[in-house]
This record gives C-alpha cells, structure tokens and sequence, in this order.
C-alpha cells in the first residue's frame, strides 16, 4: 500500500480567464472530506475552466499550497479566501490521487480494527479484558518478586 509521503509534489500554475480556475475543493481543519485528513482536496473539475485547459490538475488532488501558502491544515474557508484574493494566475502544490490513497489506508486501518475485534464487540468490553490482563500479570509480578 502506498503512502501519501511517498507521493510526489507538482507545482501548477494556473491562469484564471474569464470562467475562472474551473475546478471545486472540499475539507479542511473544520470539515474533512477525507476521514483522518485536514487536506484539500479537488472535487470537480469543470469543462471550461483554466484547470481543464492545462490539464493537470485533476479530481482526487490534494492541494497542499496556494500561492505559496501551506493550506494542509487549514479551515475551508481559509483556503476559499487564498483562491479569491488569488489574482489572475494561481500557483498550486499538489499531490495527484491522494484522495485515493488516504481511502484506501483508512479502509485498510478499519478492517484491521474489525479483525482485531469480532462484530459487535464493545470497545468497553476490549478495554476492561485488557485492564484485567494488566492487573493479573501486575500481581503475578507483586507475587513472584516479592522479598520473603
């Protein structure tokens, strides 16, 4: 399974137009669209737009930079303000298919958690075994060291 760390960043200029940047976004700290992950993410790309005239950006990126701006943990609207008051050319950092990626891992993280837990286990329960485990080797320890 690959990493998100391991994917490559591309730097993309983009020139508004007259129909704008062409492309929507969603997440951010406030409302992550990915489960575990702050990011910004592009949703759509739109036919007539600059996005779809350059050709490299596409739906599933994770936009790390605007203009020069980390916006990895930002609130949405933050990132909102930095394409508004972009000007004419905006100049992305992205990861291309992160989306994907971090899918793929968060899928991955809760079948593993569903194997280590049968179906409709309590947490509650896991935890008070575990306590229990804990607490008798604490006392077989106490017992088996114990000064006579």
């Amino acid at each position: 399974m690959m990493d998100l760390s391991d994917v490559p960043e591309e730097r993309i200029e983009l020139e508004r137009g007259t129909t704008g940047l062409g492309f929507n976004i969603k997440g951010g700290r406030d409302q992550p669209h990915v489960p575990r992950d702050s990011g910004i993410f592009v949703t759509k790309i739109r036919e007539d737009g600059g996005a779809a005239r350059d050709g490299r950006l596409q739906k599933g990126d994770k936009i790390v930079e605007i203009n020069d701006k980390d916006v990895r943990n930002v609130p949405h609207q933050d990132a909102v303000n930095e394409f508004v008051n972009a000007g004419e050319k905006v100049v992305l950092v992205v990861q291309h298919g992160a989306e994907d990626i971090l899918r793929e891992q968060y899928a991955t993280l809760e079948e593993a958690k569903k194997a280590l837990v049968p179906a409709g286990t309590s947490w509650k329960w896991v935890a008070l075994v575990a306590a229990g485990a804990v607490a008798i080797g604490a006392i077989y320890f106490i017992v088996k060291h114990r000064k006579h």
